[in-house]
């Protein structure tokens, strides 16, 4: 029962109880949630209090549970720390590999002018041609032993390399970043190439982009390659953050296009065209050429150090439940079907279930909204208005109202931008006795409206403006939006 008291309206009694009390339970399809129905049918079923809807949803027939290993998605809090882990391990990755370029082409440029290092303690090498010798072969200066150069420890050697190349550590961390700013399967992301075709912004407005090729090896040979769009961040939302930051790290344009620069130089001596290739000192003898330069592979992020929760524990980070958390935030589908995306991942995800019926909430919530404002405002024509100049009490009569309301009406006292209102004390939306604070929208359909042909160029100007919003809104917010209003409107308008 803990389930049921934990919920947005906690029965206080058996007859509270309704079958939406049960809908958790049901959906989770598991075999600690049928236990439970089992559990309450036992201790409920002879209880004559119980009320019969909920009677009949608890011993409907239980559907044998699906063994099934899937975690649920992360919540969006624990998605926007993991997101920001990563951004921020990728940003310290570029930062230090920039500095090392820079502080090697600052050498290269002394050896051109003839300028020469300091002299360096006897067996050793200056920071400047260890870095060198690092770009030009690819490994830290060896001794015929294969231990280090100089009488400095091998980590100074090895923190001069990977000043210039990434580390398998630095390419997890651009994967997560890629997964949650695309919902790719981590396949398709460290398959990734570094060909690609890129579109750039030739009118004001547009949007850069770039078009490589994917794939999803899981749909079988015939079907697993894909084409994969990545797209920019708009200038307009680049000019608003104004942080001077030149790096896109909100967008996957942007992240391809820093892993491409960031990681040539690995690539060629990996000898490999794939997007995202780092280097680990270990078993040296399985990469290629023997270098330790590698493509990313598939367990890398069991390499990321992770994030860390609420609490300040570090976790790792399950690709699986980083796609599916993808998918509930942005609720489009990603190299998958609609019907694979609700059924397969949006349906079956305990972690969704809270904003299902958030969703449910707010649909029964608009549709009684709906039929509390199904009725359009009284009308008062030209004749009306015109009968009214020698029976005002009569034609008020006709319409409910008082002669002397029906004289404020005509005077324009009483307007609220669409129609008149004869009783704001008394609105839908806030206690008698208060001043309405209704959107204007609904008082189209409100009892205590009124409306005559002064107000019809104001209607028609706001039937208008409505229209306009569809360039602005998907068809289904439009409708949740507008839809009842603009039928009101049409109804005003023909009348």
């Amino acid at each position: 029962m803990k389930l049921v008291a934990s919920g947005p309206r906690p029965p206080g009694r058996l007859a509270d109880l309704r079958p939406s009390h049960l809908a958790e339970l049901r959906m989770r399809h598991t075999r600690a949630g049928n236990s439970a129905l089992i559990a309450l049918r036992v201790v409920l079923r002879a209880n004559p209090d119980l009320p019969m809807p909920f009677r009949n949803a608890l011993f409907t027939p239980l559907t044998n549970p699906a063994p099934s290993t899937t975690a649920a998605s992360y919540s969006p809090a624990e998605f926007r720390a993991i997101q920001r882990a990563a951004r921020s391990g990728v940003r310290a990755m570029v930062a230090r590999i920039r500095a090392g370029e820079e502080e090697l082409k600052a050498w290269r440029r002394e050896q051109e002018q003839g300028f020469t290092d300091s002299t360096p303690q006897r067996g050793e090498q200056s920071r400047g041609s260890v870095l060198n010798h690092i770009a030009l072969v690819g490994d830290i200066p060896r001794s015929p032993s294969s231990s280090p150069r100089g009488k400095g420890p091998a980590k100074d050697a090895w923190n001069l390399f990977y000043a210039l190349f990434p580390a398998l550590s630095d390419m997890a961390a651009l994967v997560v970043l890629f997964q949650c700013l695309t919902g790719e399967n981590l396949t398709t992301i460290c398959n990734l190439t570094a060909r690609y075709s890129r579109a750039d912004a030739s009118l004001d407005g547009e949007t850069p982009v770039l078009i490589t090729r994917g794939s999803k090896a899981r749909r079988g040979p015939n079907k697993a390659e894909m084409d994969l769009a990545f797209t920019a961040i708009p200038e307009w939302i680049q000019a608003s953050e104004g942080n001077g930051e030149s790096d896109d790290y909100a967008s996957a344009f942007g992240l391809y296009m820093i892993a491409e620069k960031l990681c040539r130089r690995a690539r060629e001596f990996a000898s490999s065209n794939a997007l995202l290739v780092g280097h680990s000192p270990h078993r040296l003898d399985t990469s290629v050429n023997g270098t330790g330069f590698r493509p990313v592979p598939h367990n890398c992020m069991a390499r990321w150090e992770g994030w860390t929760d609420s609490d300040g524990n570090p976790q790792l980070v399950d690709s699986r439940r980083l796609r599916r958390t993808f998918l509930e935030l942005h609720q489009r589908p990603v190299a998958q079907t609609t019907d694979t995306l609700a059924n397969t991942y949006l349906l079956r995800d305990p972690g969704s279930l809270a904003a299902n019926q958030e969703v449910v909430q707010h649909v029964l919530e608009g549709e009684v909204e709906r039929i509390q404002t199904e009725t359009v405002a009284a009308v008062l024509t030209k004749h009306d208005i015109a009968q009214a100049v020698a029976d005002v009490e009569g034609v008020a009569k006709r319409f409910g109202i008082t002669g002397e309301k029906l004289q404020s009406i005509l005077e324009g006292r009483l307007d609220t931008v669409a129609t008149a209102c004869v009783d704001n004390e008394h609105g839908l939306v806030t206690e008698p006795g208060q001043p309405c604070t209704a959107s204007l929208l609904l008082c189209l359909g409100c009892p205590n409206a009124r409306s005559e042909p002064r107000h019809i160029p104001i209607q028609a100007l706001m039937r208008q403006q409505i229209e306009r919003r569809r360039e602005e809104l998907t068809p289904d917010r439009w409708k949740q939006l507008y839809g009842t209003a603009t039928e009101q409107l049409d109804d005003l308008l023909k009348q």
